[in-house]
């Protein structure tokens, strides 16, 4: 007894150290990620400026799409380590470096009773090292978040259905409580399909009468209730008819945002998001199909019932939304990275699954070619090339450990298998989020801006900077809430500044025009250093220059200078 609590703990701190590392490189050099994370961090700093933490907003504009706690965290960080005034997007993405953390150590704790030591341990480093929990645990919004929470919701519900008890009752009503703040309905929904698909397959669902426990339910009620008549009275009812009628609703019966996609593609692009883990995935489905199909009832079988109606069913939904992002599906990625740690674990002792291992092998190849390959062609494109030769070096040796990966995987050689796949994921992602995404300059234009502005007019406040052809919310966050981005009359008049983009197609005849002001004003037009970019939201190329009207004689010095 005392031997397997000392490899649980050994296995927590494992697991801890290697969530950590994967999320914790490049947390405060990689940029503010356009558009979604820099609203969630524009509107928390705003948040914490004015302290009214029921409104949010960014800039004069209502945010009613999320609910709070996702702001909450990001402002109580804000509060707490930054005390100049200064943004510091590190300390913004905290929260989701914490929420990962919870997301490893919780599947962790319901893993050991589901599917023994073991399969909890592979599942939760495949989990760690997969490609979109990485990202998310890495950017400033709800989806880390939301994970964390609903996993505390399912390995609540695979304990309690393996008879444990009232820890696990009260963990699953509070994580449900929380999940609502975060992401609204989305927990809810995956605890109803969950529950009732298990209904229907096992016609009982006794194991989980535990759950009516009203001291719980009380607790669960009173996480969400206030903040939500709160947000009732404040907004007078618009924030439910923006979060849950044009934001929730809008993605269910449209393709919102121009994220639309066909049925299959979440199953398409799987092998790229849920990498490496993917590799395991087709040979442990198929193990589950044959462990269902024994005809046992033992705690593994009764665990991958939970698992399959835990992740089924909401993948079926989010197939059938019209609007399709990456993350829609990470969710349920935990609960499928503890049933490819359980294939895993009975493949290392039987023989078969032939052909699954040979397709996961080979879309896990084609896969990680592809996932590399994106990374090389960011650095080409949009890095400097004084960091090309270790870019190549990162992903010459994280494909090298993927083809060994999924080579041994047909060899049926599934701990080399493993291991080679971990550390392909290791080598990727520390290397992509540590050097090679952090030092894309053209996706840095919102930074260099705001370093210019403070190089070339130090003096001029942000509400009296108009940028009318770039729009991104990070340029915001860097310059400051007040900043003007709307189109419309730009104004060159002394202390101002406009940020132009060169390449737009009103440029040259918004140069003239402001010219001609500042000559009417007695003035001359200033420029700054160009800054050359790249606007990956739109697909366009920047070319940005700051304007401002100074003395001429002292513009002419400049010129000449």
């Amino acid at each position: 007894m005392l031997g397997h609590l000392t490899k649980r703990r050994w296995h927590v701190v494992i697991l801890a150290l290697l969530t950590l590392a994967m999320v914790l490189p490049g947390l405060a050099s990689l940029p503010v990620i356009d558009r979604d994370e820099a609203r969630f961090a524009q509107a928390s700093v705003q948040m914490a400026d004015t302290n009214d933490l029921l409104n949010i907003r960014l800039q004069d504009e209502a945010r009613n799409k999320k609910p709070a706690a996702a702001y909450w965290a990001q402002t109580a960080m804000i509060k707490a380590f930054v005390h100049d005034g200064q943004n510091r997007i590190w300390v913004q993405r905290l929260p989701s470096v914490v929420a990962a953390l919870l997301t490893i150590l919780a599947l962790y704790w319901g893993g050991l009773r589901m599917v023994g030591r073991k399969a909890a341990l592979i599942g939760c480093a495949l989990l760690a090292t997969s490609l979109i929990f990485v990202f998310e645990g890495h950017i400033a919004k709800t989806d880390a978040l939301l994970c964390a929470a609903t996993t505390v919701m399912f390995a609540s519900l695979g304990r309690l259905r393996n008879a444990e008890g009232q820890r696990e009752v009260w963990a699953f009503w509070v994580a449900l409580g929380l999940s609502i703040m975060i992401k609204g309905p989305v927990g809810p929904l995956l605890a109803v399909l969950s529950l009732g698909s298990l209904w229907a397959w096992d016609r009982t669902l006794s194991w989980a009468r535990p759950l009516v426990n009203w001291g719980a339910i009380i607790v669960f009620i009173l996480f969400w209730l206030p903040w939500g008549v709160a947000m009732y009275v404040v907004t007078d009812g618009a924030f439910y008819i923006e979060s849950l009628g044009k934001d929730f609703g809008g993605k269910v019966i449209s393709g919102q945002e121009n994220h639309g996609a066909p049925p299959g593609s979440h199953t398409l692009i799987i092998w790229a998001t849920l990498w490496p883990a993917s590799l395991f995935l087709l040979p442990s489905l198929a193990y589950a199909i044959r462990a269902i199909r024994s005809g046992d009832e033992n705690p593994i079988v009764r665990s991958i019932k939970l698992i399959l109606c835990w992740s089924l069913p909401f993948w079926i939904l989010i197939e059938i939304m019209p609007t399709k992002l990456p993350h829609y599906g990470l969710p349920v990625f935990p609960a499928l990275c503890l049933l490819m740690g359980t294939g895993i674990s009975a493949m290392s002792q039987i023989k078969g699954f032939a052909k699954t291992r040979f397709a996961g092998g080979f879309f896990f190849i084609l896969s990680s070619a592809i996932v590399l390959s994106g990374l090389l062609f960011l650095q080409t494109r949009y890095g400097d090339a004084e960091h090309a030769v270790a870019s190549y070096i990162i992903c010459g040796a994280a494909g090298m450990s993927a083809i060994i990966a999924g080579f041994a995987l047909w060899g049926h050689k599934i701990h080399v298998s493993l291991g080679a796949a971990l550390l392909s994921s290791i080598l990727a992602m520390t290397g992509a989020y540590g050097y090679i995404l952090p030092n894309l300059t053209a996706f840095k234009t919102s930074e260099r801006l705001a370093a210019e502005l403070e190089r070339f007019a130090p003096n001029i406040e942000s509400g009296a900077i108009h940028s009318p052809h770039f729009t991104e919310p990070s340029l915001i966050y860097h310059v400051g809430t007040h900043i003007n981005l709307k189109a419309g009359k730009v104004d060159i008049s002394p202390g101002r500044a406009v940020i132009l983009n060169a390449l737009h197609k009103d440029a040259e005849a918004l140069n003239q025009d402001l010219t001609r002001a500042a000559h009417a004003q007695g003035q001359c037009l200033e420029r700054s250093n160009s800054i050359k970019g790249f606007n990956y939201s739109k697909g366009v190329p920047l070319d940005m220059v700051i304007l401002k009207a100074a003395p001429c004689a002292a513009s002419r010095q400049k010129e000449q200078n």
